[in-house]
């Protein structure tokens, strides 16, 4: 039964600490290394260093269970990439849970102007700056994506003039590079990367090295790549797609560090 369990979790969080994994199930980490020895099929998770990482591509769990997950880095991700960001930018955003934290640093900054595909955060951005305008891009909401989208989003963003285009995928390929798991958040990142003069990518470690299904890498990559302290060994695999970048590793404080966030499990 374990083993059962330890796929469940390295399905749902993708990638999860060897020590923390253990703690979850109440074993040794040595006890977990040797269940997975006796893994008829191999294909389905790897050891990465300290971590267990899918080599399964599957959906993000739901977004009220992704705003606590691993909370502590993506805090410091939207941080450090708010940092970056200049009163007066304007700024094209797509949905996702490190993305809604990103805006919660973006409220003090005057002068911004933000178009984005996400009710939730034009909601947020909207009701607590008082000083910059949020657009809300029309199109379709489906139950698979919490982003607008559709050829009316994309004719839009075409409309749209703007400094940065914000993002956040499902995960980072080894192969493909930026991925969604979903064709149409993939073709909404396309259009948004061709549109804007440049391209910033905030993604936590547990992304990084994990497959998915659509690929949105662009030929010269995003110009900024904001992710955690703990991606040194994720980017051994997959920096090769952020060559033209400047990378930035959001610093943890020692008390925080990786979770999980257990929702209706």
């Amino acid at each position: 039964m374990v083993i059962h369990r330890i796929i469940e979790l390295v399905r749902r969080y993708r990638t999860v600490q060897l020590t923390l994994l253990a703690n979850v199930l109440d074993c040794s980490v040595d006890e977990i290394l040797y269940a997975l020895d006796e893994l008829e099929d191999t294909s389905i998770v790897r050891v990465r260093g300290p971590s267990l990482v899918s080599n399964e591509a599957v959906a993000e769990t739901d977004i009220s269970v992704r705003m606590h997950s691993r909370f502590s880095e993506k805090n410091a991700i939207g941080k450090l990439a708010a940092s970056l960001i200049h009163e007066g930018d304007r700024l094209l955003i797509e949905a996702g849970s490190t993305l809604a934290l990103f805006v919660n640093h973006l409220k003090e900054k005057k002068g911004l102007s933000i178009a984005t595909t996400s009710p939730m955060i034009a909601e947020s951005f909207a009701r607590h700056s008082q000083s910059s305008k949020v657009e809300l891009i029309g199109g379709v909401l489906t139950s698979f994506t919490t982003a607008l989208h559709g050829e009316e989003t994309q004719a839009r963003i075409r409309e749209l003039d703007v400094d940065w285009a914000i993002l956040s995928p499902s995960s980072i390929c080894i192969e493909k590079g930026i991925c969604y798991y979903h064709e149409v958040d993939a073709e909404i990142s396309l259009v948004m990367q061709q549109q804007a003069k440049k391209s910033m990518l905030l993604c936590d470690s547990s992304k990084m090295g994990v497959p998915s299904r659509f690929s949105a890498q662009t030929a010269l990559g995003p110009d900024a790549f904001v992710t955690d302290s703990g991606a040194d060994l994720p980017m051994t695999e997959v920096g090769q797609h952020f060559a033209n970048a400047r990378v930035f590793y959001a610093i943890l404080e020692e008390t925080e560090g990786e979770d999980l966030f257990f929702l209706n499990s």
